[in-house]
């Protein structure tokens, strides 16, 4: 082998980190975490399958968390009030149920005003997308 390819083989090597295992159980250990960030951001931008679109109770569909936030701006206090009660908040349980998004779900668990909840469910959306 001529001797500038034997230099740029060893500079190549020399660039590669060592194979290491503990290293790649320590990706493992971390990539759980990693994992959660990623399902979180990915639960902001998918819709739900169409059989778990939230239907509310005028009869418009909602596909996803953001279009939740974009519909609060219009939605009637009647139907908010029907869906949101002392008892019961049906955005946070679907939330919870269909996006698996814990975090969110308690968050609006306790939000009882329209506006107030679009407000929260917007500073969720940018802070997981940033």
């Amino acid at each position: 082998m001529p001797r500038k390819r034997m230099a740029q083989k060893e500079k190549r090597k020399r660039g590669r980190p060592p194979k290491n295992k503990k290293l790649s159980e320590a990706k493992k250990e971390v990539l759980p975490e990693l994992q959660t960030e990623l399902i979180t951001e990915a639960t902001v931008k998918r819709d739900a399958p169409d059989a778990s679109y939230f239907v509310l109770c005028n009869g418009k569909p909602v596909k996803n968390i953001k279009e939740l936030a974009d519909v609060m701006e219009e939605l009637e206090e009647e139907v908010f009030n029907h869906h949101v009660t002392p008892d019961k908040n049906d955005f946070a349980t679907w939330i919870k149920d269909i996006f698996k998004d814990v975090e969110l779900a308690e968050k609006l668990a306790g939000v009882k005003d329209k506006k107030h909840m679009q407000l929260v469910l917007y500073k969720h959306i940018t802070h997981k997308l940033w």
